[in-house]
């Protein structure tokens, strides 16, 4: 993998590039940047795919949050332009998940398949929701919660079947986030995009099964694969939120099996 910067639009992109042939793209997680959710990965889809991974900014990388999912679909789609690929199959950790779901509604021409790695749609919440969580005094409880049980490190526990195997840059970030940092993640999930339909492509719900981080764990996916066409679910045992960090040959594995 070599990680380039290029220009995009006003500002640059910092994306990570291997391997020749069909177009694959990773989005990591909140946690850190692409190289902590994808190293053990990469090389063996790079045998066989054109793999792009880029860091999104703002979300667990340098740069600035964007203002919605729906900003880091055209985001997204602008990066690829830019880099001459018309259509990719496009996988998504956890939050990436949203992102890469996101992409897939908006610009279904671009994506060709699409993989939720422990991860869910972007959240639709109602707007007396968004309201109570845009205010004083139940931003606070919120917030706070939102740190302790998403980015605070005893989410180590919950996250990954054995938490040794936290990537080292993983386990610093929680150490790490700072109260402006959770406000900011607060205020892309309480984001509003203009309505689209959902994705039509045929879809990948690759689930760790040691995960119990509601609502990524394997009965939330269960769920979303009955309300899902085209869709197939495949669980790796003994893995969490990160199954191709903790299982990498089991996930590459059932990645290249859908993906043929």
């Amino acid at each position: 993998m070599e990680l380039s910067t290029l220009p995009l639009g006003p500002t640059t992109a910092r994306v990570w590039t291997a391997g020749a042939g069909e177009a694959i793209v990773l989005l990591h997680g909140p946690w850190a940047g692409a190289e902590a959710y994808w190293f053990k990965v990469a090389d063996d889809l790079a045998k066989h795919y054109r793999v792009i991974a880029p860091e999104l900014p703002g979300i667990g990388a340098p740069g600035d949050l964007l203002p919605s999912f729906g900003a880091y679909a055209g985001w997204l789609d602008a990066l690829l332009e830019a880099m001459a690929v018309e259509r990719a199959a496009v996988a998504g950790n956890a939050l990436g998940a949203s992102v890469a779901w996101r992409f897939a509604a908006q610009h279904p021409a671009r994506c060709r398949a699409l993989v939720m790695v422990n991860g869910y749609p972007p959240p639709d919440y109602p707007r007396i929701v968004r309201w109570m969580a845009r205010h004083w005094p139940s931003r606070g409880w919120i917030r706070e919660n939102l740190g302790r049980n998403v980015y605070g490190s005893a989410v180590l526990g919950l996250a990954f079947h054995d938490r040794a195997n936290a990537p080292k840059a993983i386990v610093q970030a929680l150490d790490h986030f700072s109260a402006a940092e959770i406000d900011a993640a607060l205020d892309l999930l309480l984001a509003e995009d203009p309505p689209v339909p959902a994705p039509t492509q045929r879809t990948l719900l690759l689930f760790g099964e040691a995960d119990r981080m509601a609502p990524f764990d394997k009965r939330g996916a269960r769920t979303m694969r009955e309300k899902l066409d085209h869709s197939r679910m495949v669980t790796i045992p003994a893995a969490g939120q990160l199954p191709q960090v903790e299982h990498p040959v089991a996930f590459v594995r059932a990645l290249r099996d859908f993906l043929r």
